[in-house]
């Protein structure tokens, strides 16, 4: 069966419209995830009788580069689709997976991984074969180790751990010198290493729902930073020179136990989303008046004495909840 007809096929099998795209008469990307509702795979309400005949199908497309089955409720994908070496984006998230397929040893040189949203308890060593990884989203599944030998992702752009059940940051995570997202939540680490200020092309840091009471210094040298997502930790003060951030963009400190912010703060030029709701502020920290560029601003849940000053500066102001 060439190409086309294994699409004709997928047609008349998944029932609904389905991204794909060719390059001469092979097939390069395919795509049964709904574009409407991220929850919800094309196939995800067909029978696993129909599921398996629609595998079979995607399993003859050997010249894929592109495949996303996120969230059809697959529980596993056949051995046979080592038949995809050629693979360079792959995702497999929220399908009840219990382990990483085998196959994926097979793929040549894959790029992008999203292995998220899974009931994954162990982490393979065979992944660290792809030294050219860029993306790699591992949130949400069960296991308790990220393996020294992925130590190798030196070209890692964006790694996402959150609610995992690592009780620490391996210190090889620092050595992801590309690295511009990393997210890591839902987890009982209490600090921040000093070390992160090595990653110094970092853009976005989510650590959001961890029990971290303090955050290094260092973290003030991470210049291109432009979100930093800190809610529902402990943080009782931040850096003095949180100021140094001059990128920033978005911050969220929502639900921590701040009562003040450092004068460095009014630094944050490009602050354009802040969340201090449900901390210890009694009364405004002076320096928010001082972000020309703020439009978002979140106050709510804060034990204020007396009246807040007018805030006509700011586009949207949120005071309860």
């Amino acid at each position: 069966m060439n190409d086309f007809d294994a699409i004709d096929l997928l047609k008349k099998k998944v029932g609904v419209p389905f991204h794909y795209r060719f390059e001469n008469e092979r097939c390069v990307e395919l795509d049964l995830a709904s574009q409407d509702y991220i929850f919800r795979g094309l196939v995800r309400h067909h029978t696993q009788a129909e599921k398996s005949e629609i595998l079979c199908v995607i399993a003859g497309l050997t010249y894929l580069e592109r495949l996303n089955l996120r969230s059809n409720m697959f529980h596993s994908i056949p051995d046979y689709f080592g038949n995809l070496t050629h693979l360079r984006y792959l995702d497999v998230s929220s399908n009840h997976l219990e382990k990483v397929p085998l196959w994926i040893q097979e793929i040549q040189d894959l790029e992008h991984l999203n292995l998220s949203a899974n009931e994954i308890g162990e982490l393979p060593s065979f992944l660290s074969k792809f030294h050219n990884l860029k993306t790699l989203r591992l949130h949400k599944n069960t296991f308790r180790i990220y393996p020294d030998e992925y130590g190798v992702f030196a070209q890692l752009e964006l790694l996402n751990l959150y609610s995992s059940r690592l009780k620490y940051i391996p210190s090889f995570i620092f050595d992801y010198s590309k690295l511009r997202v990393l997210a890591w939540g839902v987890t009982p680490i209490a600090e921040l290493p000093a070390d992160i200020e090595r990653l110094q092309e970092l853009e976005c840091l989510m650590l959001q729902c961890n029990c971290v009471r303090v955050l290094p210094e260092s973290l003030c040298g991470l210049k291109r930073l432009k979100g930093l997502f800190l809610l529902q930790n402990k943080l009782r003060e931040l850096p003095e020179d949180i100021g140094n951030l001059e990128h920033l963009e978005h911050m969220t400190l929502y639900q921590n136990e701040l009562a003040g912010l450092p004068a460095s703060f009014e630094n944050l030029k490009n602050l354009k989303k802040l969340n201090l709701a449900w901390n210890r502020f009694e009364e405004l920290p002076p320096v928010v008046m001082s972000l020309p560029k703020l439009e978002w601003f979140g106050f709510f849940y804060n034990p204020i004495r007396g009246d807040l000053p007018k805030l006509k500066h700011i586009k949207e102001v949120i005071l309860e909840k």
